[in-house]
């Protein structure tokens, strides 16, 4: 008996196609036994296995290609005939790298994925015979944080009175992304890793190299991801991070793109000034931390570190902030929770909904997005295209092409 919805339908996908997927990107069946579903697990092994003749139903199928990021055609394609690449080799640079297989295969099918959305956005660019920028910039391989910080602003216009200016966390992410991606660094958004597991990718190649941000992050985290992994392009290196700057690494390159990323977002002698209006006050208030990186446009997490690495404030007071940081998120958590559960037994919504073309916009690069407006408007992408690669609904297609049309403005 076949199910019309294909939960019994066997899907005819090449097998030979499905393992060279799996062995380029890296990814274990064990992996793929979790995300399908597979029952009893052992069945996964099978579809990686060219000699068995057991085959995933239509609707496993389905997900697995939605799981390993790729069109459910290809499965159905010849190997020859499907653009996987080999993943390129980065250095983990993670602490509290997990050992579990299915938390690595998903790192490394986010990793295809940036690679494969950046390889998409140089061949719409040549279907529409628009230049690409180029990644040229070179900074003098300076030991001091402060003179690399410095050169990253004059380098990437990044403006401290601007800083100021910009109205929100959100705002301030999506200016130094414009920044960077202006001088041809491709910066885009993954999903499906933890963030314990995966903050921040930078892969390096002469001609466009990207940094991936973890879409479940914060705003401020996504801004200090940005610059961190930017410093490891410029020392063109490819890296793999999870850690943030209030850990405390040994890792020497770790310790100096965080002490950079500190300086660029909050420079010595900003710091300085602001701090001189609490002049008479021995300890800041966490309402008051909570000011200056609203000011910044940055976690209050960066500020205490800064305040820590400026001998501003010694270590105990530093781990007396971040602990009360703590429990203050916690509090809000089981404080929202509660709202949630009020609102859900009261029958009406629990939160403001959710703006779909925003997110979209704040997760796929801006270069994209552009390409994707370019192409839209010289017929080379339907909305439906533009939907798909964004993965929006088509209703939401009007909306995201007016958004991108106020960028040439």
């Amino acid at each position: 008996m076949v199910d019309a919805g294909g939960d019994f339908m066997i899907a005819l996908v090449n097998k030979i196609t499905i393992k060279k997927i799996c062995d380029n990107i890296g990814v274990e069946s064990r992996y793929i036994a979790e995300k399908v579903g597979c029952n009893p697990p052992s069945k996964a092994d099978e579809w990686l296995d060219v000699n068995s003749v057991v085959r995933p139903t239509f609707n496993q199928a389905k997900s697995l290609a939605k799981h390993l990021k790729i069109p459910f055609a290809g499965l159905y394609m010849n190997p020859e005939d499907v653009p996987i690449k080999e993943n390129p080799k980065v250095t983990s640079r993670r602490t509290l790298t997990s050992e579990n297989a299915e938390s690595e295969s998903a790192v490394n099918i986010a990793i295809a994925d940036l690679i494969r959305t950046r390889d998409f956005y140089l061949s719409s660019m040549s279907d529409l015979n628009e230049e690409v920028v180029r990644f040229d910039v070179k900074i003098r391989d300076d030991e001091n944080p402060k003179n690399f910080a410095k050169k990253i602003r004059e380098v990437f216009q990044i403006d401290l009175s601007e800083q100021f200016k910009i109205s929100s966390k959100r705002q301030f992410y999506l200016y130094i992304r414009e920044r960077l991606e202006k001088h041809g660094v491709f910066i885009h958004g993954f999903s499906g890793v933890e963030v314990e597991v995966l903050r921040g990718v930078a892969i390096y190649s002469s001609d466009m190299p990207i940094i991936g941000i973890n879409n479940d992050d914060s705003y401020p985290a996504k801004t200090f991801t940005m610059i961190h992994e930017l410093v490891h392009l410029l020392k063109r290196h490819s890296s793999l991070c999870n850690i943030f700057y209030n850990d405390f690494t040994k890792q020497k390159e770790e310790v100096f793109c965080n002490a950079v990323a500190g300086e660029v977002l909050v420079p010595r002698e900003a710091l300085i000034i602001k701090l001189q209006k609490y002049v008479e006050k021995h300890n800041l208030s966490v309402a008051e931390i909570e000011d200056l990186a609203n000011e910044f446009n940055i976690s209050k997490e960066v500020i205490v570190r800064r305040l820590l690495d400026l001998n501003q404030i010694n270590k105990n007071a530093y781990d007396s902030y971040i602990d009360e940081f703590r429990r203050n998120y916690e509090a809000d958590s089981i404080r929202r929770k509660t709202e949630r559960e009020i609102a859900k037994s009261e029958g009406r919504r629990s939160s403001i909904p959710r703006d779909m073309v925003r997110e979209s916009i704040d997760k796929n690069s801006r270069s994209l997005c552009l390409a994707l407006f370019s192409g839209y408007a010289e017929s080379l992408f339907s909305k439906q295209d533009v939907c798909s690669y964004l993965g929006i609904k088509n209703k939401h297609a009007d909306k995201f092409i007016v958004e991108v049309s106020k960028w040439n403005n």
